[in-house]
């Protein structure tokens, strides 16, 4: 993903999970992923790590990395008898639909948007 048009998103990370982080000398991982299909979907997924992955984009929370990593993703089929079978989205300005704000609790759950 191009990273030159990414505007820094509003990151908030709950003080528990920050103080964890700092002490176990890691960093913060968040997966944020649309899915475009009959619908679109998001999906959030964060992990402390050693490393980052290929293609995350660092910020900084509160003196912690966090690593952001952004998918767009289809599905070919919107039938729950067939079910999905998920293809990488290419999105032509990948940069428009990077998350505006993202929150992260305490246990790892979370969420983004876009308002």
């Amino acid at each position: 993903m191009r990273t030159s048009g990414v505007v820094a998103p509003e990151i908030t990370v709950h003080g528990t999970l920050l103080e964890k982080v700092k002490s176990q000398r890691k960093l913060l991982v968040v997966h944020t992923t649309l899915k475009f299909s009959c619908l679109i979907a998001k999906y959030f997924k964060a992990e402390i790590a050693e490393k980052a992955p290929q293609d995350a984009i660092p910020f900084e929370v509160n003196g912690v990395r966090v690593y952001v990593k952004f998918r767009a993703v289809g599905a070919k089929f919107c039938s729950k008898d067939i079910g999905f079978q998920e293809f990488e989205f290419p999105l032509k300005e990948p940069e428009r639909f990077f998350p505006k704000w993202i929150r992260v609790n305490a246990d790892l759950s979370g969420e983004f948007g876009y308002a």
